[in-house]
């Protein structure tokens, strides 16, 4: 039971429904062009089919069937003549949504000045069929127009008239119940993210913050948990469900510090952090750098609480998980306004303007009573979660502390560590210097001993030699006395000889 629960929980309906809506327009497509009379259920699906992607925020993906949605409405409503009176309510609506949806498309990939002149270009059709057409609208279609309007005010810093459209959209989305139904809670969350920037853009920050907490109510109730096991959804479905994570996080975090709740900012940014981690390395380089861009936040409030150890470890985390050096969207992109001066009030938009038909059956909203309630539920979640968010962070800072303290233990360590492996190096090579040394002297002192019993044996052998030349030259002569002896000795015996002749002749 419990896996048949997780597995139910992973699954993608809306994804199931886009691929049926897809199909089906697809099928028309290609009936079309055997049977003109399907023009019309080919634009009625291409509007359904675009719509579902609003709802999911998969602005790129329904760029080109909205484009063609609206060629093909547009054709309808040209084919039967002229703007006028006996005009088609049904297929005005349906252009009127078709571009509608574009602007909103335009909204969404970050063009707010394009989708208010889209918006604009609808004014004459607005104007000449008036409640009649506006009744034909769907809310959702009402209230994306409202959020074009607001977004294109808020670029040219008509801040009134962005609060007028914000109040509008959201007195649309609480008439028609929508802010009560699942499917629509990306609309819900919109509507609430313009109303915190408009009134952010017009000085309260307090509502601003209401507005974000929101939000960030309706944003959790959709994910439900399902980011803390990424690996278990699909890749359309992680996408989608981390596409408005990074902004509303941001700006709540931002605008919360920006208001004096530094610990609640702070620990917003963690929760950020903690839930773009897990999925980061499925959804490429993007997720990468908004995770960064989060650490570098969150660096920048820690190093403006003086907390420059921690700002610099974050920094570091930022530079870890960049892509090949990208560097982090430190200036928010855009989507944190400026905080104006306050404005007092504003005037409501007609009902033209609000794309409100002037029914009797018209739904009263008291939007100051809604937020009011809001108010009070985003003043009971600050008293509930600053004091934790207050001990989480000075538990952070005496880990600091500490983790800073056994750095420079650590360090310290290192550094005597360091002396010692010096010192015995510098005495191993002095004792090597040693050794070297006295073998050089004991090499050199051989070497003399061995240069002295050369020398002495050459001393020895000219001795020997010079005695031997002495003997030879004493025996030489010895020889030379005797054979000069011996003929003297020959001669006397001669002369003897020679006197002792002539006595025997006579």
């Amino acid at each position: 039971m419990m896996a048949q629960a997780m597995a139910q929980h992973s699954q993608d309906h809306y994804a199931q429904q886009t691929k049926a809506l897809a199909s089906s327009a697809q099928r028309l497509r290609g009936w079309v062009g055997s049977d003109p009379s399907k023009v019309p259920e080919l634009a009625d699906a291409l509007v359904e089919l675009t719509a579902h992607r609003l709802l999911g925020h998969g602005y790129a993906a329904a760029a080109a069937d909205a484009q063609e949605a609206v060629r093909r409405a547009a054709e309808l409503l040209a084919a039967k003549g002229p703007l006028g009176p006996y005009t088609s309510l049904t297929d005005a609506a349906r252009y009127l949504t078709a571009v509608i949806q574009l602007a909103a498309i335009q909204a969404g990939l970050g063009m707010p000045d394009a989708a208010g002149r889209t918006i604009e270009s609808l004014s004459d059709i607005n104007d000449q069929l008036g409640d009649g057409l506006r009744s034909q609208l769907k809310p959702q279609t009402a209230i994306w127009a409202l959020l074009c309007g607001a977004r294109a005010a808020l670029v040219s810093m008509d801040v009134a008239a962005a609060n007028a459209y914000a109040d509008a959209a959201r007195a649309r989305l609480s008439e028609s119940g929508l802010d009560d139904v699942l499917d629509a809670a990306y609309l819900s969350m919109d509507v609430d993210l313009l109303a915190s920037d408009s009134r952010w853009a017009a000085g309260r920050g307090e509502e601003a913050v209401a507005f974000l907490y929101a939000a960030k109510v309706r944003y959790d109730t959709v994910v439900d948990g399902r980011l803390q096991e990424p690996a278990r959804l699909s890749p359309a479905l992680l996408e989608r469900l981390t596409e408005p994570l990074a902004g509303l996080y941001r700006d709540l975090a931002d605008r919360l510090v920006a208001t004096g709740e530094i610990d609640l900012g702070m620990a917003t940014r963690r929760t950020l952090i903690q839930l773009l981690r897990e999925p980061s390395g499925r959804l490429g380089d993007h997720s990468r750098v908004q995770l960064a861009s989060a650490y570098a936040d969150l660096a920048r409030d820690l190093q403006a609480s003086g907390r420059l150890l921690e700002a610099e470890a974050a920094r570091a985390e930022a530079a870890a998980v960049l892509p090949h050096g990208q560097p982090a969207d430190e200036d928010h992109g855009g989507a944190v306004l400026s905080r104006g001066a306050p404005i007092p009030a504003w005037a409501p938009l007609s009902p033209a303007a609000a794309y409100t038909a002037s029914t009797a059956s018209t739904k009263i909203v008291d939007l100051a009573a809604l937020e009011a309630a809001q108010r009070r539920k985003t003043a009971a979640w600050l008293d509930a979660e600053r004091p934790s968010a207050r001990q989480h962070e000075l538990r952070l800072m005496d880990q600091a502390r500490v983790d800073a303290e056994y750095r420079e233990a650590e360090h310290a360590k290192a550094e005597q560590a360091e002396a010692a492996r010096l010192a015995a190096e510098r005495a191993r090579a002095a004792e090597e210097q040693r050794l070297e040394a006295a073998s050089r002297a004991a090499a050199e002192e051989a070497e003399r001993l061995e240069r002295k019993r050369r020398r002495e044996e050459r001393i020895e052998a000219h001795r020997l030699e010079a005695e031997k030349r002495e003997a030879e030259q004493r025996e030489a002569e010895r020889l030379e006395a005797e054979r000069i002896e011996l003929e003297r000795l020959q001669a006397q015996i001669d002369e003897l000889e020679r006197a002792d002749k002539p006595s025997h002749e006579q």
